[in-house]
């Protein structure tokens, strides 16, 4: 996010944040470059993706260490955007094995569209809340130690529940 935004346009833009559903994503087979692509697409400036971007090196990583299916014939579908999507909201607050394991553990208790649409809501509603806590008005250090706390607190609670679902 550029660094000249407001507090309150950063609000409105995170409110407004939404990602793909299952049956938006595309129904075909994509080469890694057009998989970057739509990644960068469906996530630039999104809260929770950490701006750097996703490399084809990153996705052979998720692949060789078992996060995501591997592709077929170097073709990727919506599956592995889904799979792509996740981790890289998910990586700039839970390492990447408890990601492996939460999505692993999602996945033997339901099918892949629905633990994915799910997320999507888990996701723009955590934003929104975050967005409308924000606009609530408290004074700007008093919220910055609000936020990174809550932040903290969190993550600390989400990997205490991703080693309860092993």
């Amino acid at each position: 996010m550029n660094d000249s935004v407001t507090l309150s346009e950063l609000c409105s833009r995170l409110a407004e944040q939404r990602l793909p559903r299952w049956n938006e994503l595309p129904d075909l087979e994509l080469y890694m470059d057009q998989v970057l692509s739509l990644i960068e697409r469906y996530l630039g400036g999104s809260a929770g993706f950490d701006g750097k971007g996703l490399t084809a090196a990153m996705v052979n990583n998720y692949v060789k260490l078992g996060v995501m299916p591997a592709p077929v014939k170097k073709k990727y579908t919506r599956v592995h955007l889904a799979h792509l999507l996740m981790i890289c909201v998910l990586k700039a607050s839970l390492p990447i094995e408890v990601i492996k394991n939460l999505i692993g553990a999602s996945l033997r208790e339901q099918e892949e569209s629905v633990v994915y649409d799910g997320f999507c809501v888990q996701f723009e509603t955590s934003v929104r809340e975050a967005a409308e806590a924000a606009r609530a008005g408290e004074p700007a250090l008093s919220g910055v130690y609000r936020a990174a706390l809550r932040s903290r607190a969190e993550q600390a609670i989400a990997l205490r529940l991703c080693e309860s679902e092993r």
